[in-house]
C-alpha cells in the first residue's frame, strides 16, 4: 500500500470516528442520555423489531455479555421490552413507545447534524457520498 492510499485510509478512519462520536454526542436527549452502544442497539431493534440480542452481538461484532448489560439498561428507562416467543431461542426484542420516541428523537437530530455538514454541497455530492459510504459498509460485512 503506497502512503497515499494508507494516509487517506487513516483520515477515512478518524473521519468516521469523528463524526460518529460527535454526531452521537450531539444527538442524545437530555433525558434518556444514551451511550453510543445504546443507541445502536435501538437503531438495530427500531429497524428490525423481533431481533434478539444474540443477533445484536453478532450484528456489531460485541460480546454477548455486552448487549445483555446495554439492554437491561434499556429495559430499566423503559425504553425497550422483550416480547413472548413459543420458540426458546432468545426473547425477541422490540422498541416501547417511549423507545420509539426516543429513537426517532435521536435520529432526528443526527439527520439535522448531517443536514447542516452537508448545505454546500451539491445534490450530486450528497448522491455520490451516499452511494460510496453504502458500499463501504456492504464491504465490511462478512455475511
Amino acid at each position: 500500500m503506497d502512503m497515499d492510499r494508507q494516509d487517506h485510509s487513516m483520515s477515512v478512519l478518524r473521519s468516521l470516528v469523528a463524526i460518529t462520536r460527535r454526531g452521537l454526542a450531539d444527538a442524545r436527549d437530555e433525558e434518556t442520555p444514551l451511550s453510543m452502544t445504546e443507541q445502536s442497539i435501538m437503531m438495530a431493534i427500531a429497524e428490525q423489531p423481533g431481533i434478539r440480542s444474540t443477533d445484536i452481538a453478532r450484528m456489531f461484532r460485541l460480546n454477548r455479555s455486552t448487549v445483555s448489560r446495554q439492554l437491561a439498561a434499556l429495559i430499566r428507562l423503559g425504553l425497550v421490552r422483550e416480547t413472548p416467543n413459543d420458540t426458546g431461542r432468545g426473547r425477541p426484542l422490540e422498541l416501547t413507545e417511549d423507545g420509539a420516541d426516543a429513537f426517532h428523537r435521536a435520529l432526528t437530530s443526527l439527520q439535522r447534524i448531517v443536514e447542516a455538514h452537508l448545505a454546500r454541497w451539491s445534490d450530486g455530492e450528497v448522491a455520490r457520498f451516499a452511494h460510496d459510504l453504502e458500499r463501504f459498509d456492504r464491504t465490511a460485512d462478512p455475511s
